[in-house]
């Protein structure tokens, strides 16, 4: 079954990125250069985009644990499928680092594992005081952290991840950020 459930978010998230869903676009640079704006969608550059991603992907890296978090998604397919996202390396420390930042949010806001408070989701409701989000879709949970992540305030986080390197830098960079998570990954890792 979890291979069928996979499947179908792989096709929720192609059809969302493509025109069926509040974020048909996806997430590239502007005409000035800034990274994360929504934009029209590209399929040529979208398919360029996931071909360098797959070539930087570490085949040592598991797909899948096996198990859904609280927030409703398994944490290391969510952690692969975000960096796919962001165009990043998918290597064993930046798993590593999704997977340790997941942990330390803890959240059950559903198909949100990094507890954002981006909005302008089709569905989405707020889960907490704080402005937390539950998204309809998993490729919507998706899109909402990676739009938030690619604001232009999480440079640090990007550059650490875009190394794919170092769990620990990219938990450093959460630290100094103001993503709200603090110290939390950088526990979970161990690393404080």
């Amino acid at each position: 079954m979890e291979g069928i459930a996979g499947v179908l978010a792989r096709i929720q998230e192609i059809q969302t990125r493509f025109g069926g869903g509040q974020a048909g676009g996806v997430l590239g640079t502007d005409a000035s250069g800034a990274n994360g704006v929504q934009s029209q969608p590209n399929f040529a550059a979208a398919l360029a985009g996931a071909q360098a991603t797959a070539q930087t992907a570490d085949p040592a890296v598991p797909t899948s644990s096996g198990t859904l978090n609280r927030a409703g998604v398994d944490p290391v397919r969510w952690a692969r499928d975000f960096l796919t996202t962001l165009h990043m390396p998918v290597t064993s420390e930046n798993v590593r680092a999704i997977t340790a930042w997941e942990r330390a949010e803890g959240t059950a806001a559903h198909f949100n594992p990094l507890a954002t408070t981006q909005g302008g989701f089709t569905g989405e409701t707020r889960f907490n005081g704080v402005g937390v989000k539950n998204y309809a879709t998993y490729a919507d949970g998706i899109a909402a952290n990676a739009h938030a992540l690619t604001n232009g305030r999480y440079g640090n986080i990007l550059a650490a991840l875009r190394a794919g390197n170092s769990a620990v830098n990219v938990a450093r960079a959460v630290a100094t950020s103001p993503w709200g998570t603090g110290q939390g990954v950088l526990r979970v890792l161990g690393a404080q």
